[in-house]
């Protein structure tokens, strides 16, 4: 039985994975940095085989307690989360006794930035304009009128604000630099339609192995959020819109023309917000939906099993806190 290390494992999407590779008989370890989520996920979730406390990426004694935990578990492969252990692990991958399942570290470090990605995939993206002072944000709101105000890096939504006036925009970045958050900032072209994550999945041959679609419905505590975005879904359901997978494959084509590892395209509407190098839709929903993406990649790395897997139309997944997830099939 394969044996495969999650890192981030308090995080939701570490939880989606465990569970999908649960699903699977596949035995699953896991690192939590935070000592207090370390307590609960490895006393309450049910998925893990055994977490493992470990130091923060980038700590001196990192590298060590990873490979010391592959050793002890005979780990076969590491699917890591989230984006700042995913750039750390990503750049000293050759130092860690076990297969990793990412983009090139050349792909990872382009796409863990937005304006980079942006940059890229140019007319694929909103129009994007980098924000160091007032006046960038005034001209980037003379240009659209309105603008999605958010940090380069960063998952969750976190710091993210519509704004229509440069003066209240710029307050709104000083009052997260106050607060010690680090990252620069861009504004983008705000943007209608639906919001959508498309899921592609590469081998090591950069054929594509794996497709899942999903429509984001809302967030857990969207309320306190001025945005109504948190990151954390709370409504979803899967879907197939052809047009939109065909801009999120050709964006990922644009970064790496020889993409290995797990896509994860967001979009609003047609046009490309973010790719993450690891899973950001809801894995469990495309298990529910018949497409155990985390096991299918065990099977490809561990069999060479390069078959194709896409998840099915019409599933709801349903999650608030405190609370077991559910997924329906809506016809």
């Amino acid at each position: 039985m394969a044996n495969v290390l999650l890192t981030g494992a308090a995080g939701a999407i570490g939880m989606d994975l465990a569970f999908s590779l649960n699903e699977a008989k596949i035995n699953v370890f896991a690192t939590e940095a935070d000592e207090d989520n370390f307590f609960l996920v490895s006393k309450s979730c049910k998925y893990y085989n055994k977490v493992f406390r470990a130091p923060r990426a980038g700590a001196d004694d990192y590298i060590s307690r990873i490979n010391e935990i592959i050793v002890k578990e005979n780990i076969d492969l590491i699917i890591p989360n989230p984006d700042f252990e995913v750039g750390f692990i990503s750049k000293i991958r050759e130092q860690i006794k076990s297969p990793l399942f990412l983009p090139s570290d050349k792909t990872v470090q382009i796409l863990l930035s937005k304006s980079l990605t942006a940059q890229k995939i140019g007319n694929l993206a909103p129009r994007t304009f980098d924000v160091d002072n007032e006046d960038d944000l005034s001209n980037a709101i003379s240009s659209e009128k309105v603008v999605w105000l958010r940090p380069k890096t960063g998952a969750g939504g976190k710091g993210s604000l519509v704004v229509s006036d440069s003066k209240f925009g710029w307050m709104w970045v000083e009052y997260w630099k106050k607060r010690g958050f680090s990252s620069s900032w861009i504004a983008q072209e705000y943007l209608n339609g639906g919001n959508y994550n498309v899921t592609l999945i590469y081998d090591r041959n950069s054929n594509l192995c794996g497709m899942g679609m999903l429509e984001r419905l809302g967030y857990i505590h969207e309320a306190i959020s001025p945005t109504g975005v948190t990151g954390d879904v709370r409504l979803a359901k899967t879907v197939k819109l052809d047009k939109i997978i065909d801009v999120a494959k050709k964006a990922v084509n644009i970064i790496d023309r020889n993409p290995v590892g797990i896509f994860s395209v967001d979009l609003m509407g047609e046009k490309v917000s973010e790719i993450n190098p690891r899973f950001a839709g809801r894995p469990r929903l495309y298990t529910l939906s018949g497409a155990n993406f985390p096991a299918h990649i065990v099977d490809m790395e561990l069999n060479g099993n390069a078959s194709y897997l896409e998840s099915n139309q019409g599933y709801r997944l349903i999650r608030q806190v405190d609370i077991e997830p559910v997924a329906i099939k809506k016809d």
